[in-house]
């Protein structure tokens, strides 16, 4: 590329003017000097200096040729292809622009599922890690359950097979005896015998037991009943005091039966003793009376825990009566001092239990009968509280057998020669304190 004479003498001109204004300057101190640092004197130039000039003059230079090259028509023809070059570049820089947007755009849906699925694939990565340790957990858990069940099962497995053979054993003894027996009875008199025993057996019945008896009218009584009929002796109360003892450490849990089919009455000490052993025991016993009670055998009815009767059962309270024959006046004060306190003992609970007082109580005995001979029938008796409760059926399920059982030895009945009544002398009271308390309008019962 050519350049103008004018222009080239111009630059070298203005150059120099240039370089010659800028030689000399004046310090702070008024001393003229010469900067020799303009033209990079390595003895005062700074490094720094020296370059800013050089960058200095080089922009010069190309201010003077750019403006030389102005005037020259080719290179302003270059300018303007260039001008539109970079018009075209900015248009083509301009579309790329729009489409790399319009490409960010379409692919932005992309990015976003993009990003959604890996968010969704961490979750579920997270949740699998999760159902893994759980299950895992589980595993564990399920393992030491079975080796537990294992454990209890071959524990129940020796205890079945230590049971096999303990019946192995009782089979075998059993064998044994039924052989022994076979033996015995092999005779045709054995068998007959034993085919007699047999008949006077209920096979099929089984005696019921029932926390609460009473259902819908009917009273259930099982074989834990004791009997007590007759006139009540030191004798007989022992026995049911024996077997209320029995029935109460065999079982507290199902009550005992105590059945008056008919009693008169009887020893007050007796009498007492059984009384204690009803209240002492921790199985309830209740008293179920099927035909009468009377004096004593009414005072056990009535204090007892709780009692039953027929609808014409005959309950019947009186005072203590005490015949008393060759007795001088202090005997007889001293009888009936006992008598009194008996009385006291016994029929004040069965006050308490109507609701009114023992004076009361015996007022209203000779109110209803001259003798004070209180007698009522089993609903008038429930009416005044004397029993419980008054059953319609009473259904003895212990009675499965016919086989003889003990009885309690009762006194001989005898004849009076002079009158020819039928008698039976009452036991001798061993307990000097004692007294009979018994309803006995016929003299049937005599006291020793």
């Amino acid at each position: 590329m050519k350049f103008p004479k004018h222009s080239f003498y111009f630059a070298i001109g203005f150059s120099v003017a240039l370089l010659l204004g800028g030689c000399s300057t004046t310090d702070d101190k008024g001393a003229g000097k010469t900067n020799a640092g303009m033209f990079g004197s390595p003895d005062n130039a700074d490094d720094e200096s020296l370059a800013l000039m050089q960058a200095m003059q080089k922009a010069m230079m190309q201010k003077k040729n750019a403006a030389a090259d102005a005037d020259d028509p080719e290179v302003r023809a270059l300018l303007e292809d260039i001008e539109k070059l970079r018009t075209e570049k900015a248009k083509i820089d301009a579309k790329l622009a729009i489409s790399d947007a319009e490409l960010e755009k379409e692919l932005l849906p992309k990015k976003l599922e993009t990003m959604r699925l890996t968010a969704l694939r961490a979750t579920r990565s997270a949740e699998f890690e999760a159902t893994l340790a759980s299950i895992a957990q589980e595993r564990a858990g399920l393992e030491r359950r079975l080796a537990l069940a294992t454990a209890q099962s071959n524990a129940r497995l020796r205890e079945k097979q230590l049971k096999a053979s303990e019946l192995e054993i009782e089979k075998r003894e059993m064998k044994v005896a039924i052989d022994e027996l076979g033996e015995r009875y092999s005779t045709p008199a054995a068998i007959a015998d034993k085919k007699r025993e047999l008949s006077t057996v209920a096979v099929s019945a089984q005696p019921k037991y029932l926390k609460e008896p009473l259902v819908a009218g009917t009273l259930y009584i099982s074989d834990r009943r004791i009997d007590l009929n007759g006139a009540i002796t030191p004798e007989s109360a022992s026995e049911v005091v024996r077997q209320i003892n029995f029935f109460n450490n065999k079982s507290t849990e199902f009550p005992i039966f105590l059945v008056i089919t008919n009693s008169p009455g009887g020893s007050v000490s007796a009498g007492y003793q059984i009384q204690k052993a009803m209240q002492s025991s921790s199985a309830p016993v209740y008293v179920v009376v099927k035909g009468m009670a009377a004096s004593m055998a009414a005072v056990i009815a009535t204090t007892a825990e709780r009692s039953y009767c027929f609808a014409n059962t005959m309950i019947l309270h009186h005072q203590i009566s005490r015949g008393i024959s060759n007795a001088n006046l202090t005997i007889l004060r001293e009888t009936v001092g006992v008598s009194e306190k008996w009385y006291k003992i016994f029929a004040t609970p069965v006050a308490k239990k109507m609701g009114i007082s023992l004076k009361e109580f015996t007022a209203q005995m000779y109110e209803h009968n001259s003798e004070g001979d209180w007698s009522e029938c089993g609903t008038e008796a429930q009416k005044l509280k004397w029993i419980d409760y008054v059953v319609d059926r009473v259904e003895e399920t212990s009675v499965v057998a016919l086989a003889p059982v003990a009885e309690v030895k009762k006194p001989a009945e005898k004849t009076d020669v002079t009158t020819g009544t039928r008698y039976v002398d009452l036991p001798p009271l061993a307990n000097p304190m004692d007294c009979w308390w018994i309803y006995d309008k016929r003299g049937y019962y005599r006291a020793q």
